[in-house]
């Protein structure tokens, strides 16, 4: 799905919302192009939405919501891994 398209959606507004998480576009974009686990999440206003399970190259372990919109991977918000997300999604994407 990630390969499918041709580059990514920011703005100021999911910008600013990542980065209340501490997480940058960089290392969005990072855990994206990187092996990551990817599950369908809850659907909003009948917009779909995926979960991305990835790691930085610094091994910084995230979750990223995206949605896909006009052919670009638009972030909805990212934060770190909880334990148990960490041990479940880890050894795929170590």
């Amino acid at each position: 799905m990630v390969t499918e398209v041709r580059g990514f959606d920011w703005d100021a507004a999911n910008v600013g919302h990542i980065m209340l998480h501490g997480v940058t576009p960089f290392e969005v974009e990072e855990a994206a192009g990187r092996p990551h686990v990817t599950i369908r999440a809850r659907a909003v206003m009948g917009e779909e939405r995926w979960k991305l399970f990835g790691r930085t190259v610094s091994k910084r372990y995230l979750v990223v919501v995206f949605t896909i919109r006009r052919k670009s991977f638009r972030t909805v918000t990212a934060y770190a891994m909880n334990v148990a997300e960490r041990r479940k999604y880890g050894p795929e994407i170590d």
